[in-house]
């Protein structure tokens, strides 16, 4: 599997199933904040979210917030959620994963990293070992460096659906 290219895609994150967990071995997963638990910079999780994490953890599904953001964004958020947390990840930098993977204390190869962007969640996901779910950003926050990243995921997402048979 290329590094860029997610070994499954949702459109949000409680779409995941168990099933969807279980058919790649996954018992563990590390989750991205904005744009996949929740809108940029807003401090509650989208709707579902918080009752998806309830299912997952009651399901035997170990779970760790890992964010490239600082403490002061993530900390109130991972408590919130019951969660323990990466902050400053620096994905795509393994390093940041490879604390989340400590985290979970699971084979990196049962842990799925979660979150919306190839160039950070996928490539980190992958560098660090794991596999990668890449849902569809939640909202339109993009500053200039944002647009130039969705632009270059594009064709890593077309390429996903093709091979999974999905319109692209």
């Amino acid at each position: 599997m290329p590094i860029r290219m997610p070994d499954l895609m949702r459109k949000r994150i409680i779409q995941i199933t168990l099933e969807d967990l279980r058919s790649f071995g996954i018992r563990g997963l590390l989750l991205d904040v904005d744009n996949t638990l929740a809108s940029h910079g807003k401090p509650e999780p989208l709707e579902g979210v918080e009752d998806w994490i309830t299912f997952m953890r009651e399901a035997g599904i170990k779970m760790a917030i890992i964010s490239n953001n600082d403490s002061a964004r993530v900390s109130p958020f991972a408590k919130r959620l019951g969660l323990p947390f990466v902050s400053k990840a620096m994905k795509p930098l393994p390093s940041g994963v490879k604390r989340g993977i400590h985290l979970l204390g699971l084979p990196p190869d049962t842990i799925a990293v979660v979150g919306d962007q190839v160039y950070t969640d996928v490539m980190g996901a992958h560098l660090a070992g794991t596999k990668a779910v890449l849902v569809e950003p939640v909202d339109e926050y993009e500053t200039w460096s944002f647009r130039l990243r969705r632009r270059l995921e594009r064709g890593v997402i077309r390429r996903y659906r093709r091979m999974h048979g999905e319109d692209a």
